[in-house]
């Protein structure tokens, strides 16, 4: 919708360009300072013009033809002379005048380029502005349109990659949340069945446990702990003894009775 939009008022734009050219036509032709503008950067641009053109359309060899045919009347002029007694100094005069008229010859010859009458200048530099302010007006639209475009994609981009940000982030905690849970069902498995948690079956795949999970790190025994793991383990190998002790303690006593009739001792 926006860009329907846009392509609306751009549209508007140009159409409201044109009548405002054709009243800077008409001010050129009304103001004395804006004709005189008009008709300068008018007769400018002719000159410039003419110029381009007669370099493309001039011949090298024609330019070359036509010094030579100079070259050559001027020597005819000067043979047709009645021939008489000159000086050393006029001699030398004529040879530098004979010798500028040659680099005269050979130099190209300049075109002449008539300057536009006054009307005509008037009207193609009107022409010129106005068609320059229409070139402005739509320049700048296409510019605009293509501004607006690389932004609307910058901030389309910018919002796909926040979104996947935000994705990724939710699927890391429901990962670590998953792997929470499962500790948590280990670790009950393990005081119902009496069960240490590291014999246990782990439940989440490896393409969810191996990603977020952080190794267990063993926590170091300190000199205390030591003995005291060691006293335990004294206290419960004696406790386990004293039974078997005892046990053979009381197969023993039968064993040393005597008999009332026999007065032996079995």
């Amino acid at each position: 919708m926006a860009s329907i939009t846009l392509k609306i008022s751009s549209l508007i734009i140009r159409t409201l360009s044109k009548p405002i050219a054709n009243q800077i036509k008409a001010q050129a032709r009304e103001h004395e300072r804006f004709r005189r503008i008009c008709v300068s950067f008018a007769q400018t641009i002719h000159r410039v013009d003419m110029r381009l053109r007669l370099g493309l359309l001039q011949n090298s060899a024609q330019l070359e033809k036509q010094a030579a045919r100079e070259a050559a009347e001027v020597a005819k002029k000067r043979k047709s002379q009645v021939p008489t007694v000159k000086t050393e100094s006029q001699l030398k005069a004529d040879e530098a005048t004979i010798a500028k008229e040659k680099e005269k010859a050979l130099d190209p010859p300049k075109p002449r380029i008539r300057p536009l009458s006054e009307a005509k200048a008037i009207d193609t530099g009107a022409n010129f502005i106005s068609e320059t302010f229409l070139f402005m007006v739509a320049g700048s639209l296409i510019v605009f349109e293509s501004w607006r475009s690389r932004r609307k994609a910058t901030s389309r981009r910018e919002d796909v990659a926040e979104r996947l940000s935000d994705l990724e982030e939710s699927e890391r905690a429901a990962r670590q949340g998953l792997i929470t849970l499962e500790k948590e069902v280990l670790r009950l498995r393990a005081q119902l069945d009496k069960i240490p948690p590291k014999k246990l079956q782990r439940i989440l795949p490896e393409a969810i446990r191996n990603v977020d999970e952080e190794p267990e790190e063993p926590n170091p025994q300190s000199l205390l702990d030591k003995i005291y793991s060691k006293f335990q383990w004294l206290r419960d190998t004696t406790q386990k003894q004293e039974p078997q002790s005892l046990g053979t303690d009381t197969a023993i006593q039968p064993s040393t009775q005597t008999s009332p009739t026999l007065g032996v001792t079995k």
